[in-house]
């Protein structure tokens, strides 16, 4: 009975955290009438960074040491969040919230193909077959929009890439200080670190004229830096020593089912046949990396 009830609360958590990361997108687009992009990425770093520092501070969590760390979580830093961010938050700014998702999903396929070059990982058939269907999903979508000339969803999807890259990069590194580190204090200053270049970026690209700082905006940025980053973190944490991550990984491919609903329900986003066609593919592919591919038992 117990045993039952801690696998309905697991499931419900990962479903959760799954949830609070396809909200990403919309809030970004809703962001948008009120902010430049950079500056509510930078801003969403440093608020996300803040929570989870004080959060390791106040639970008594050892202090990252040793430079050889400190080079990891600059490096993390920015992929994660320099990088990661700036290709969110511009895809954000130019593709339907719904389609941005799917694509983002691309990560654990791009972190396999990177942990096997970087980490000497086995890539069983499964992630290889999962990884040709989505960057041909990817390519599908691309060849629709050069094809019709949509520069804005070309340019879309490049950012979308560049982030899910970044995050891929971090996953691979932050897999290589495993134990090393403790995650909550890595994490929240990986982000102040992260932010630094979003900073730069948004005082020189964009004025403090177009901030139109309301309350509406204020519980845009508070949901995105909250419910889009440190809660989910910290439970996604939680998570991982509650359960196998090879079980974890299965909810993955509800991100992007969320992000299409949520795409549709609140911005009446509609995708063409061939954006559809594309997507079918992405999601196939998650599918068979997170779901099929966890069920597979390494040979030894």
């Amino acid at each position: 009975m117990l045993l039952n009830l801690h696998l309905k609360f697991v499931s419900s958590a990962a479903i959760m955290v799954m949830m609070m990361w396809a909200l990403c997108y919309p809030l970004i687009k809703l962001s948008l009438p009120y902010a430049p992009v950079m500056l509510t990425a930078f801003l969403r770093a440093v608020i996300a960074g803040c929570v989870l520092v004080l959060i390791a501070h106040f639970t008594n969590r050892p202090f990252p040491r040793g430079y050889r760390l400190w080079i990891y979580i600059t490096i993390i830093g920015l992929s994660a969040t320099s990088l990661g961010l700036w290709g969110m938050f511009y895809a954000g700014s130019l593709l339907n919230p719904g389609l941005a998702t799917v694509i983002t999903n691309m990560q654990p396929l791009i972190a396999g193909i990177l942990g096997w070059y970087f980490l000497k990982e086995r890539m069983t058939g499964v992630h290889l077959i999962g990884s040709v269907i989505g960057f041909t999903g990817i390519v599908i979508i691309s060849l629709n929009s050069l094809v019709q000339t949509e520069k804005q969803v070309l340019l879309g999807i490049i950012f979308v890439l560049m982030a899910s890259f970044g995050g891929a990069v971090s996953n691979v590194l932050l897999k290589k200080i495993a134990g090393q580190v403790d995650v909550l204090f890595a994490m929240g200053f990986q982000l102040f670190i992260g932010a630094i270049p979003l900073g730069i970026l948004a005082f020189y690209t964009t004025s403090l004229d177009s901030l139109d700082w309301k309350m509406d905006y204020t519980l845009i940025l508070l949901a995105l830096a909250l419910l889009g980053t440190a809660l989910p973190f910290i439970l996604w944490f939680w998570l991982m020593q509650h359960a196998p991550l090879f079980k974890l990984n299965v909810y993955n491919f509800l991100t992007p089912v969320f992000g299409i609903y949520l795409g549709h329900t609140v911005f009446s986003e509609s995708l063409t046949t061939i954006q559809w066609l594309g997507a079918t593919f992405i999601i196939t592919a998650i599918f068979l990396v997170t779901v099929i591919n966890g069920k597979i038992k390494p040979a030894h």
